[in-house]
């Protein structure tokens, strides 16, 4: 009556890794899943770097103001080195 196996039929579903009659949508969601998590896993790779600078640049520039504001330089350089940590 019913097939054993990798064999296909309704245990495994048309191309479905898990069995019973819902083997193919748990074998998409499986994928999907996969593939979701790949794709996030790449964003936090190659895009972390770009939140990265932005801070680097805010504490670069909490900085200039402390020193700006302790007097350790004066409003020449503090314009001088603003400009450069915004380029």
């Amino acid at each position: 009556m019913f097939r054993h196996g990798m064999t296909g039929g309704w245990w495994c579903g048309t191309g479905g890794f898990f069995p019973g009659p819902l083997g193919m949508l748990a074998s998409i969601l499986f994928w999907g899943l996969l593939i979701y998590l790949a794709v996030k896993i790449g964003q936090s790779i190659f895009f972390s770097g770009q939140k990265g600078e932005n801070l680097h640049n805010d504490n670069a520039l909490d900085l200039l103001k402390k020193r700006y504001a302790l007097g350790e330089i004066n409003q020449e350089e503090f314009e001088k080195i603003r400009r450069e940590i915004r380029e």
